[in-house]
């Protein structure tokens, strides 16, 4: 019978457990990576969704103050206010700009009536009569249609590897996120909506 130690046996097995470590790391690596980058962009879909349709709910109040700060200014910054507490923090700083509130109208669900983002720019025309007769004189007018929309919130992955795993970097995702309310109706003793 042969004596292993003599022929080399244990360190031959030694060397056999380290190339197979090696041949299961890098694909466990990826696997691991890959799980934790999937969780993560859904996590953060799932958080830019939560945080504009608490923006659209808070938008169609017409509250007139936000964690104690007036909206008589703008009611748009207050709601961009509410979106940016309701993402936990992936919408502060330079992110902040990536936070829209378009209004429209009856009229055209297609071409926002007015866009604000770090300001409000009407971009169609005003007033307007709609099909039953009702004039629109406002944007936020109760009866039109609020969207607060989160716009090409840029994610990299974890893991530098690309989908079609020839590149070594890759460009990562843009997140869209977006939340329609009709505007309810106007607080008691309010007779027209705040400025937007």
């Amino acid at each position: 019978m042969r004596n292993p130690s003599k022929y080399g046996g244990n360190s031959r097995r030694r060397g056999n457990a380290m190339v197979e470590m090696a041949l299961i790391f890098v694909p466990m690596l990826v696997m691991f990576f890959g799980i934790i980058d999937v969780s993560m962009v859904v996590f953060l879909q799932n958080t830019l969704m939560h945080a504009t349709r608490e923006g659209a709910r808070f938008a169609m109040t017409y509250s007139p103050s936000y964690n104690g700060t007036s909206c008589a200014g703008s009611q748009a910054a207050c709601i961009q206010q509410v979106a940016q507490t309701n993402a936990f923090g992936f919408l502060s700083g330079s992110n902040a700009s990536r936070i829209a509130v378009n209004y429209y109208t009856a009229n055209d669900l297609t071409h926002p009536v007015m866009v604000c983002t770090s300001t409000c720019t009407l971009q169609g025309v005003l007033p307007q009569t709609l099909s039953n007769g009702k004039v629109v004189t406002y944007p936020n007018q109760p009866g039109n249609i609020v969207e607060v929309a989160v716009t090409n919130y840029p994610w990299n992955w974890l893991f530098p590897v690309s989908a079609k795993g020839y590149s070594l970097t890759s460009a990562g995702v843009n997140l869209n996120a977006s939340a329609v309310d009709v505007l309810g109706g106007l607080p008691v003793g309010m007779t027209a909506p705040p400025r937007p």
